[in-house]
Order: C-alpha cells, then sequence, then structure tokens
C-alpha cells in the first residue's frame, strides 16, 4: 500500500501540471501494470478518473473561494482548455462550472 499512498501523494500535489501515469508509477517506484491493477483494486476507478475528479474538487474550491475566471482556474487545475474543463466539470458536477459559482452565489 505504500506504492499506492506514494501515487495519491504525488498526483495530488502535481495536479495543476501534464501527468503522465509513467512518472507517476516512477514516483512510486513500482511498474505501472502492478501500479495500474492495484490502484484499480483498491479505488475502483482507474488512475485517469482519479486525477480528473482531484482536478475538478481543486477546481470546485478555487470556484467557491475565488473570483478568478473560469479560464485561468482550468489552467491552474491542469486542464488543457477551459472548454475541456467545463465538459469535465459538467459531467461530474451535472452542471457548468459558472452555473455552479451562480448557485452558491445565490445560496
Amino acid at each position: 500500500m505504500a506504492e499506492l499512498n506514494r501515487v495519491v501523494t504525488y498526483t495530488l500535489t502535481h495536479l495543476g501540471e501534464a501527468l503522465n501515469f509513467s512518472d507517476v508509477a516512477k514516483a512510486a517506484i513500482a511498474s505501472e501494470r502492478t501500479l495500474s491493477r492495484r490502484f484499480t483494486e483498491e479505488f475502483d476507478m482507474g488512475w485517469s478518473e482519479f486525477v480528473q475528479r482531484a482536478r475538478i474538487v481543486k477546481a470546485t474550491e478555487r470556484l467557491a473561494m475565488s473570483s478568478d475566471q473560469v479560464a485561468q482556474i482550468a489552467h491552474d487545475t491542469g486542464f488543457s482548455s477551459a472548454r475541456l474543463f467545463t465538459q469535465a466539470f459538467r459531467q461530474i458536477m451535472g452542471e457548468t462550472p459558472t452555473q455552479y459559482r451562480r448557485r452558491l452565489v445565490a445560496a
């Protein structure tokens, strides 16, 4: 389980960067294949989905706590474009980042 702790720590520390599983496996000192299998067994999702969800969680915090533009939040949380960020956000949260922020302000 130490490998998984290293994977999670490395991933969360580098969310704003372009991440690839090969670098994460090296940081975890484990083979990609074994690590991928163990990660999926432990978290019931693949590493890529974990990254996507972690980025969305970080983005929701920024949307709630700052007035930063959506495009800036998208960039800072590791998305290559605001459009891809909005698509991922909607898929996970059921609304766009702008709708989410408006709902928080209205509440």
